[in-house]
Formats: structure tokens, C-alpha cells, sequence
């Protein structure tokens, strides 16, 4: 009898124990939701939510933040979220599965664009650390319709994001490695009209990959996101691959950012059926058909002695805000930042 009251009571015990542990973590996230807020508002931000409930008890600690309203008056942009969901597990609560069931609005100075999916749902891991730096992150997008209020419209079939820390020897400090995998990407007929490319290319992307590592000037964590997010410093492609209708094109190379914000370096493209670039470049208006026909013979010579007269590769040089394929100007360069 003695040996079954003990183990009662450590059970009681233990079970008391748990649901302190538990209400504890979720009066944290509660004040880290709502103080982050004051501080956003009180640097001058809009930052509001309709409400935020807690759920998941024993085991979990489910956050549900619906109505999320973001801006920032000083960077442009804002971010309005119909529900914004935060799963973790009550002993490992530096791992959250995110969702975002509902509509999606991201504001910039250029265009208002709104997103919803059938599934949009993450995994983002953070050092068990007060900065929660984060380490690595996966995203997944289902059938993803993307409008923008200047009149567009585009739609992915599926995508994957993620990203983590790199690592190795040489690794700048603050580099992440990205990876994106994008499938059936329907491109907006306003583009399409645009480049002039309905006859030569489908308006329907199959695929498209990106490898490459990004070094930042200062970490991803929460101090960085609250100033005003890190800024991008340098590229390496290892590995950019588009698969469009005939087309196939793979580059590789590195980029700098320059002082203004720009794309500085090379990208060195290998393409397949070039033939086709070229044709939508000249019915886009980006080169003249003297320059066009002088492509096709000189590019087409250079295939025939490499022996692949359907692929060339083609270096793209970026600098002083511009880009070239050799001495060809073909226009403003990226900005991968701004400054």
C-alpha cells in the first residue's frame, strides 16, 4: 500500500511539476509576442495582432496569432497575415513549425502583393541561445497563386526554400547556404506579352533550382531582424539551373554588391537550344536584329568548334550597375541590396 501511495504521489508530483514547466513556457512566448510588438511600435513600426492564443497542453506549446499586421515606415514594406501558427514541442521549444493558412500581403514602394496557398508550412530551427540565432529552416509551397495590385498574376505548383548555416573551412562568418526548388511556375501574362516569348518559349516554367551560399554582414538573429534586417554582401552560385520549354540553361559563379546595391561579378551560363534566347531577347526589343543575326552566326561558329552546336556558354559580367554578355550591353544588373 505504502509503494502505491509513493508512486501516487510522484506521479501527482511529476505531473504538477510538467504543468508549471508548461504554463511557464507559454507565459514566456506570451510576453515575447506582445513585448516584441511594443518595441516595434515603439521604434516607430505598425505592429498589431487581432489576437494570439496559446494551446497544445501537455506536450506542445501552439502558438495562433491571427490578424498580423506588420510595417515598417522606415524600410517600406508590410506584411499583413490572415493567421500565423507557431507548433513546437514543450521540451525542444527552439524548434517551431510554422504555418500560414489564408491570404498573405507583402507592401513594398513598387507593388502590393497578396499570396495564398493550399500549403505554406515551415521548419525553422534557432540556437538555444537569448539572440535565438537562427541555424536552418526549410519551407514547403503548395499551388501558390501570387497577384499583384499593378494588374498581374502568377502561380507556382510546388516550391521548397531552406536554408542553414554554412560551415567548413574559409566559411565567412555570417554565410548561409540556399537552397530553392521551384516547379511549374506559370509566369504573368503581362511578362510573357512583354518579352514578346508566346511563340518561341511556354508561358509555364518547369523548373527551376538555385544553390548557392549567401554572406551576410552581421547574423540572422533576433537583435539583426529588430534593426532592420542583415545585409547582403556577396553570392556563390554553385549550382543556378532553369529548365523552360527547350531551353536549359546551368550557370555558376560569384557576385559582389557594390556600394549602391548592385550585382558585381560573373556568372558563366552554359545553355542548350541558345538559339531560343536569343530570339526572345530580339522580339523583346532587348537587341536589334542586326545584333541578333550576328549572335546567331558568331555564337553558332563557336558551338560548331566545340563541337555542340546546340549548347554555347555565354559569361555574364556585372559591373558598375549594368550587365554584358561580352561587350553587349543587355541592361541594369540585379540589385541584391539596398544600401
Amino acid at each position: 500500500m505504502r509503494v502505491i501511495l509513493a508512486i501516487t504521489a510522484v506521479a501527482i508530483v511529476a505531473a504538477l511539476a510538467w504543468s508549471g514547466f508548461w504554463y511557464w513556457q507559454v507565459s514566456l512566448r506570451e510576453q515575447a509576442i506582445d513585448g516584441w510588438l511594443a518595441e516595434r511600435r515603439a521604434d516607430g513600426w505598425v505592429a498589431e495582432a487581432r489576437g494570439v492564443e496559446m494551446a497544445g497542453f501537455p506536450s506542445r506549446v501552439d502558438t495562433f496569432v491571427t490578424g498580423l499586421n506588420l510595417a515598417d515606415p522606415d524600410a517600406g514594406w508590410a506584411w499583413k497575415a490572415d493567421e500565423l501558427q507557431l507548433l513546437s514541442l514543450t521540451y525542444k521549444p527552439h524548434h517551431i513549425i510554422a504555418t500560414l493558412p489564408g491570404e498573405q500581403v507583402f507592401s513594398t514602394p513598387y507593388d502590393t502583393i497578396r499570396l495564398h496557398a493550399d500549403a505554406l508550412r515551415g521548419s525553422v530551427l534557432f540556437r538555444p541561445t537569448p539572440r535565438l540565432e537562427l541555424d536552418h529552416m526549410t519551407f514547403e509551397i503548395g499551388d501558390m497563386q501570387i497577384t499583384g495590385d499593378a494588374g498581374w498574376s502568377a502561380q507556382i505548383g510546388k516550391g521548397l526554400l531552406a536554408t542553414r548555416q554554412s560551415a567548413g573551412k574559409d566559411v565567412p562568418p555570417f554565410a548561409h547556404d540556399l537552397a530553392i526548388q521551384v516547379s511549374s511556375l506559370t509566369l504573368p501574362p503581362e511578362l510573357m506579352r512583354t518579352l514578346r516569348a508566346g511563340k518561341v518559349l511556354p508561358a509555364e516554367i518547369g523548373s527551376m533550382s538555385l544553390d548557392a551560399m549567401l554572406d551576410f554582414d552581421q547574423p540572422w538573429d533576433r537583435a539583426s531582424v529588430e534593426a532592420g534586417l542583415p545585409t547582403l554582401e556577396g553570392v556563390n552560385v554553385r549550382d543556378l539551373h532553369l529548365s523552360w520549354g527547350r531551353l536549359d540553361l546551368r550557370g555558376k559563379g560569384d557576385l559582389d554588391v557594390d556600394a549602391k546595391g548592385f550585382a558585381e561579378g560573373r556568372l558563366d551560363f552554359t545553355a542548350t537550344n541558345w538559339r531560343d534566347m536569343i530570339d526572345v531577347a530580339q522580339q523583346s526589343g532587348v537587341i536589334g536584329s542586326t545584333m541578333a543575326d550576328t549572335l546567331r552566326v558568331g555564337l553558332g561558329l563557336l558551338a560548331q568548334m566545340a563541337g555542340k552546336p546546340d549548347a554555347i556558354d555565354i559569361p555574364l559580367e556585372f559591373a558598375a550597375g549594368q550587365t554584358r554578355l561580352g561587350p553587349i550591353p543587355l541592361g541594369p544588373a540585379p540589385r541584391l541590396a539596398t544600401r
